[in-house]
């Protein structure tokens, strides 16, 4: 089981900030909103990463209990996230012009060694599931463009028309369910507080991806490993260069 944004593709690299600028604008005007601009960023900051892997709209519906907590009028969860789904757009849009372009290739879009591992879990028989907390059909359109959602046979979920529906933990039991095994056969990637938590939750293996999505460095994001182990992950990994030593400890045990 794969989550999409940072644990496989780039394209909505830096999401995060995208979002805690808007939280920001959001209650930074309010009579509430008593903190530094730094205070501020990190508590915001605090929540979205902690909701990082559900529908962005659970992360709103905090914002809108905030802006009314600290003497606001806020508009709806959806309308916030709308207003983020639009900012987000903007960047991911220019990512997918250069890849059309020819600017950038598909693998410059893809966790460093993504398509490598893909290929080796593939060979190895393993049925691969991506469970993504962007709407369903972005990351569809999204893993067809960055040429990997062969691997997934038609095993691609996230939200669809209400986000509220949907859960990657359900996503994880029904898949289990029908291959007829319990939470012990279960590998989970993700970079995101949830999704490590919930295979966690099922007696998985979850591997967390601590990835420097902004330089494709090879190097540990440190505030993402923090997160990740407080989430119960086994192992921390900055991208899938090192595949085949991680792979050989998964599989000889």
């Amino acid at each position: 089981m794969l989550d999409f944004d940072g644990t496989l593709s780039l394209i909505r690299s830096g999401w995060v900030e995208i979002m805690v600028d808007l939280m920001i604008n959001v209650l930074r005007p309010l009579p509430g909103s008593t903190e530094s601009d730094a205070e501020l960023a990190a508590y915001i900051t605090e929540f979205v990463l902690n909701l990082n892997g559900r529908p962005t709209i659970y992360q709103m519906d905090v914002l809108v209990h905030e802006a009314r907590l600290r003497g606001g009028h806020p508009d709806s969860a959806a309308a916030y996230t709308q207003q983020f789904l639009d900012r987000l757009y903007a960047k991911s849009k220019a990512r997918i012009r250069a890849l059309a372009a020819g600017k950038i290739t598909t693998d410059d879009l893809l966790v460093p060694g993504s398509r490598a591992m893909l290929t080796d879990l593939a060979e190895r028989g393993v049925e691969l599931t991506l469970a993504s907390g962007t709407a369903v059909i972005n990351v569809k359109h999204e893993a067809e463009l960055l040429e990997i959602d062969h691997f997934f046979e038609g095993r691609i979920y996230g939200p669809g028309d209400d986000p509220r529906l949907y859960s990657k933990l359900s996503i994880m039991q029904q898949t289990l369910h029908a291959a007829g095994h319990d939470g012990t056969a279960l590998l989970g990637f993700g970079d995101g507080f949830v999704e490590i938590e919930n295979v966690k939750q099922l007696g998985g293996i979850a591997i967390g991806c601590a990835t420097d999505e902004e330089h494709r460095s090879g190097r540990v994001e440190d505030w993402k490993r923090t997160r990740l182990i407080q989430a119960g992950a086994d192992v921390i990994i900055p991208d899938y260069q090192h595949w085949p030593t991680l792979a050989e400890q998964l599989f000889t045990h």
